[in-house]
């Protein structure tokens, strides 16, 4: 049987692949946006295609980051050391690139940033790794 922490660790990376597809989308639209707004305001095309293919960038970046997000909380669920592994490393560096926001208390960075050091803590600890591995706990030794 799954762990509690393993199935909640898994949705989180699922959710937030779902909020970097809506956030692509969002990237996607302003990009538009402003690459309209740059041809109207000025009579070159330079501003217009350099927002336009930003505006393209940022939507395969964080599909891209999106689509990783999904296989590492799949690979989760279906109980792929290599999942947990990738997923210390994302969490690891998620909490890194939030921990300048956290210093200041921004809620949803503070909010992301605990989240992923939870996830970071709890999938380093034996339990979860003895999960991963298919060993009894108490054959783990500690890293």
């Amino acid at each position: 049987m799954r762990p509690l922490g393993v199935t909640l660790a898994a949705y989180f990376q699922i959710f937030r692949a779902a909020l970097l597809c809506i956030l692509a989308l969002g990237a996607r639209f302003l990009g538009g946006m402003t690459a309209r707004l740059a041809s109207v305001a000025s009579e070159g095309n330079a501003a217009q295609r350099f927002f336009s293919g930003f505006g393209h960038f940022l939507l395969m970046a964080f599909l891209i980051y999106a689509a990783i997000l999904i296989v590492l909380g799949f690979g989760l669920l279906w109980r792929q050391n290599w999942a947990r592994s990738l997923t210390i490393i994302f969490s690891g560096l998620g909490f890194l690139i939030l921990l300048p926001r956290l210093l200041h208390f921004h809620p949803f960075s503070f909010l992301f940033g605990t989240l992923n050091l939870l996830v970071l803590i709890y999938l380093l600890a034996a339990p979860a790794r003895a999960f991963f591995i298919g060993k009894p706990t108490a054959e783990i030794t500690p890293a």
